[in-house]
């Protein structure tokens, strides 16, 4: 069962500024070649186990990021072996966020050995793949990438993939996650590029791509094939379960924080760029939380939203993340009227895919959404 969020403190460790991709929609500015050093490491280990033991924190969910952290290998291993050499009686889960292009048998060997589960991204087939996720020379990814992905899965039929949807991909979502799901996968994480210019005439071509993919969830569950679409089963959740609750949310800064290459503090991973974003630094590895500046990002991001007064989704909506906002408005206090429109969209779709699920008296759906234990037996069942 997965770890309630107040006993479990998340920290991002970004390994470098570099990356071997050049995606279109990538925010983290400028790839270069600047890795954080084995002494920046060690002091961010020594911090991260201080704050565990300090606060009583029985659990540490820790992220390797980038750039593309697999660039820089050697440096993840050494954090995973100090954080299990020096854990003591605290938990420590790893995972990895990579482009998939730097995957060989030995370093899933290495990576599992050590318990780091591998998340991976793919915007969809080939074409789509070459399109949104070019290499730094300028040739398609895809090639690397389905070589990958056989090795992976062999790996952890479990692994996630996150599929980013853009103006240009709209139109083809559902091509995108059907050509994901027919090499296997069966965790799939989709999710918009929220810094894009999205214009109405987009949003209206979104909705035409999720009542399709509507279509093509519903004919999976009625199939009886297990798996996790998030873009329906987070929203159809929200309806079956109850909405995220406040303590479910990231609380900036305090139940989450990532490191940079250089040892500074951010609250989360999208204010780590090579532009350097002052406001959002919430202090060093050397020096411990700036904690006025963590204070102000805490309240500013969890205060109510004059714009989301009176709407009925207000509950149902993921306006309170204060990273998407900041993408999409420049600040955290303003809810990203992006998310807004999406949630329109997808909700109605949402609910009238589960709403015929329903009256069909599909097994699966009513198994999935409305059994607590369901994610765990899914789980098990696919990883066997």
């Amino acid at each position: 069962m997965q770890a309630s969020p107040q006993n479990t403190l998340a920290v991002a460790f970004h390994l470098t500024h570099h990356c071997n991709l050049r995606c279109n929609y990538c925010y983290t500015g400028e790839k270069l070649p600047i890795a954080m050093s084995r002494q920046t490491a060690d002091a961010g280990i020594d911090f991260v186990l201080k704050e565990a033991k300090q606060h009583k924190i029985p659990r540490l969910d820790i992220t390797f990021f980038g750039g593309e952290p697999l660039l820089e290998k050697e440096l993840l291993l050494y954090i995973a072996d100090r954080f299990i050499a020096e854990k003591g009686t605290i938990t420590v889960d790893f995972k990895t966020s990579t482009n998939a292009t730097l995957i060989t048998s030995e370093v899933l060997r290495e990576l599992d050995s050590r318990g780091v589960y591998i998340s991976i991204s793919i915007d969809g087939n080939p074409t789509v793949q070459d399109e949104q996720r070019k290499l730094a020379g300028g040739q398609g990814s895809s090639r690397l990438v389905e070589k990958a992905i056989p090795l992976l899965l062999k790996n952890n039929p479990c692994t996630n993939v996150t599929c980013v949807v853009t103006p240009a991909t709209a139109a083809r979502i559902t091509e995108s996650v059907d050509w994901i799901y027919s090499q296997g996968f069966r965790f799939i994480t989709t999710t918009l590029d929220y810094s894009a210019d999205w214009t109405m005439d987009d949003m209206k071509i979104l909705a035409k791509g999720y009542e399709q993919l509507g279509k093509w969830y519903e004919k999976k569950m009625m199939k009886q094939e297990r798996f996790y679409l998030s873009c329906f089963d987070e929203r159809i959740r929200t309806r079956t379960f109850e909405p995220i609750a406040k303590n479910e949310r990231c609380h900036l800064g305090y139940r989450q924080f990532s490191i940079a290459p250089d040892g500074e503090l951010y609250p989360c991973i999208q204010f780590v760029t090579t532009e350097k974003i002052p406001e959002f630094m919430i202090g060093h590895v050397q020096d411990g939380f700036n904690e006025s500046c963590r204070n102000y990002i805490t309240s500013a991001s969890e205060k109510e939203k004059p714009e989301c007064s009176g709407c009925k989704l207000k509950s149902r909506c993921s306006s309170w993340c204060a990273c998407i906002n900041y993408m999409s408005t420049g600040s955290i206090e303003k809810a990203s009227p992006v998310v807004c429109q999406h949630e329109r969209l997808l909700l109605p779709i949402a609910d009238k895919v589960a709403n015929r699920l329903w009256k069909k008296r599909s097994n699966l759906f009513i198994h999935k959404h409305y059994n607590p234990v369901y994610p765990i037996i899914s789980h098990l069942e696919i990883n066997s």
